[in-house]
């Protein structure tokens, strides 16, 4: 199996999340890049317009088996820099997508939810079917066994 993980990080939380899957992964035998999605110039936090973000290159995922998008929220929503990541590239041709999203609130409730359920809509039209999706709560306590449960469980599904 071979796998291509799309991540946009703010603080850093969603690149730790990613590096401990990547680890995983590559232990098990999960051939799997990780491509860090960062606007040109860097990102202004204040831009929230997904048309007013750019990129230098695009990342081709048509010869992966799995594809996994990561990103923080924002204000409820999904990260604007990996929905104008998504906006931009060309179509998914790879219908297995494993999607997660890390919040500061203690709860999913809190803006993880509707930030990924945004980000399985920009899929689907992009081409792309989501697998499985998963919302890490920061703040919440039992934060470790979350990311353990999203690692345990895709790694399964890629083997």
């Amino acid at each position: 199996m071979k796998s291509a993980m799309l991540i946009h990080s703010l603080t850093g939380n969603t690149l730790s999340v990613a590096d401990r899957l990547l680890e995983s992964f590559r232990h098990n035998g999960v051939e799997t890049e990780l491509i860090r999605i960062e606007p040109i110039g860097g990102e202004d936090r204040n831009e929230t317009n997904p048309g007013k973000i750019r990129f230098q290159t695009y990342k081709n995922v048509d010869d992966y088996d799995y594809v996994i998008l990561g990103c923080p929220v924002r204000g409820f929503s999904m990260s604007p820099v990996l929905k104008s990541y998504l906006s931009s590239s060309g179509e998914m041709n790879n219908p297995k997508v494993l999607i997660f999203v890390t919040h500061f609130f203690p709860f999913s409730f809190m803006g993880g939810r509707s930030a990924i359920n945004q980000l399985k809509k920009e899929v689907e039209k992009k081409g792309g079917s989501v697998v499985d999706r998963a919302v890490i709560d920061w703040k919440n306590p039992a934060r470790e066994e979350q990311i353990e449960r999203l690692i345990k469980k895709w790694n399964r599904t890629v083997k």
